[in-house]
């Protein structure tokens, strides 16, 4: 993969426009999230996709941070400048030094009448997903399934009661049912403003329902953005190339023990709804 640089999201700059403190919120063996104020900023390492709110730095600088910094532990920002104040002293992380990348939602050329020929569609309709998600597809979900890819997405009250089924449901830092919410989300925003359904998933996908690392993905797509692998994902409805397809699919695939295949299911059903007059 081509993610052997360090780098850092451009939302990142809007997130910390007028943030000077936070703290450790969670550390993890790739990587760790800073909480600022009501942001979530993801530090992961290169070689690893860029997420929609993080930056990636080289190993040894994270294995450095991870080894001295403990969850709870102050982070102050300042002139693009990360202090984080450990048990070992201060650390520092200049913003300024990364390669900024573009992860806002791409303008593709595909339009709702040539989803259903396009070859990233088809790829998706041939696979199989319920032995590989983490919602099990029992008579209860396969109702609010169909409720997701056929309700008018006008209705409020539809929208909430979708939502509510799907948000926190399943295991691990992003529930299942968040993954699926934002696949389908993703297609949705590729072909309208859909501003009903965007309002009620901001409002229903809270840190009372879900975890905060599933918020933070649902604020970054809803303000446009979305991690490297989806905006490549996005991209190949414009294309022929199967050998792009299918290597793009499988590298969203190896996200987390589910996510990936969770975060496809729901992309392929927000397609399905576009096609049928979404």
């Amino acid at each position: 993969m081509k993610y052997h640089r360090e780098a850092k999201s451009n939302l990142l700059p809007l997130y910390l426009k007028n943030v000077s403190m936070g703290k450790v919120h969670s550390k993890f063996n790739s990587g760790l999230n800073l909480q600022m104020e009501d942001h979530l900023l993801y530090i992961g390492c290169c070689g690893s996709p860029l997420s929609a709110f993080g930056l990636n730095i080289d190993e040894a600088k994270l294995r450095q941070l991870l080894a001295a910094v403990r969850i709870g532990d102050l982070v102050r920002y300042k002139e693009d400048v990360l202090i984080f104040y450990s048990i070992q002293g201060t650390i520092t992380l200049a913003c300024q030094e990364l390669a900024e990348v573009d992860l806002r939602l791409p303008a593709i050329a595909c339009t709702r009448q040539k989803i259903a020929d396009s070859r990233l569609y088809n790829y998706l309709a041939a696979m199989e997903f319920e032995p590989f998600i983490g919602i099990n597809l029992d008579e209860q979900a396969g109702r609010h399934v169909e409720l997701l890819q056929s309700a008018d997405k006008t209705d409020g009250n539809a929208n909430s009661r979708v939502i509510r089924f799907f948000a926190g449901r399943g295991k691990g830092l992003t529930p299942s049912g968040d993954d699926l919410l934002i696949g389908f989300t993703l297609a949705l925003l590729l072909f309208g403003p859909f501003q009903a359904w965007k309002q009620a998933l901001a409002g229903e996908v809270t840190g009372e329902r879900t975890t905060l690392i599933s918020v933070a993905y649902c604020r970054a797509l809803l303000a446009g953005y979305a991690s490297e692998p989806f905006i490549r994902l996005v991209k190949l409805l414009d294309t022929e190339d199967m050998a792009a397809i299918e290597k793009t699919i499988k590298e969203v695939q190896a996200f987390g023990h589910t996510s990936g295949n969770d975060t496809l299911f729901g992309f392929f059903l927000g397609l399905k709804f576009i096609i049928h007059g979404g």
